[in-house]
């Protein structure tokens, strides 16, 4: 994989080491996320997007393989904080999304979760666009963006991701489409 060239960002600063996840349809239900030379493929799967009970499923695609293997779920509820979301294979157990989401401060946008190996991260909204920093406050300045979520009618949608923190990259997506899709609802 070959990192991209991060956007232009003079405002807040951006890891030096990102690599482009393009998604195959600007949806947060039914798509396809890949790296441009296809070694990071996931699907993005919700059978019923109409119906009440509807669940999203993200699945790993295994090239070498042929196999896929289960990332994690979201079961939408109408009320935000009612969804349900699962991510492992392990001991992937439903909780609510107000419960996998921490550290939520008043009014504020930004939402933290814990991935696998136990390292914090925060989505926040800044400039419009979903960027990921570490929960850790840097001592001084505004934390580097990991992640930043585009979303354009002509590029299509896309995440630029740093190759350091790939290893966390299931968490990190199953947040994305859970806030990403509250944003959108408004």
């Amino acid at each position: 994989m070959e990192p991209t060239t991060p956007s232009t960002n003079d405002e807040y600063p951006i890891a030096n080491d990102m690599i482009r996840l393009n998604f195959s349809k600007n949806s947060v239900f039914n798509t396809v996320i890949s790296s441009t030379d296809n070694e990071i493929i996931y699907e993005v799967s919700t059978p019923n997007v109409w119906s009440v009970g509807r669940v999203t499923t993200i699945w790993r695609m295994d090239k070498s393989l042929g196999e896929k293997t289960f990332v994690g779920e979201v079961a939408w509820k109408a009320l935000k904080g009612r969804t349900k979301v699962r991510v492992g294979w392990q001991t992937c157990e439903w909780m609510e999304v107000n419960d996998w989401f921490t550290d939520r401060k008043g009014i504020s946008t930004a939402r933290t979760f814990t991935a696998a190996q136990g390292v914090k991260y925060r989505w926040k909204i800044r400039k419009f666009k979903l960027h990921l920093t570490s929960a850790e406050s840097p001592s001084e300045g505004p934390s580097p963006a990991l992640a930043i979520f585009h979303t354009t009618f002509l590029k299509g949608a896309y995440l630029e991701i740093s190759s350091s923190i790939l290893r966390d990259l299931e968490h990190i997506l199953v947040a994305l489409l859970i806030l990403e899709k509250f944003r959108r609802d408004g």
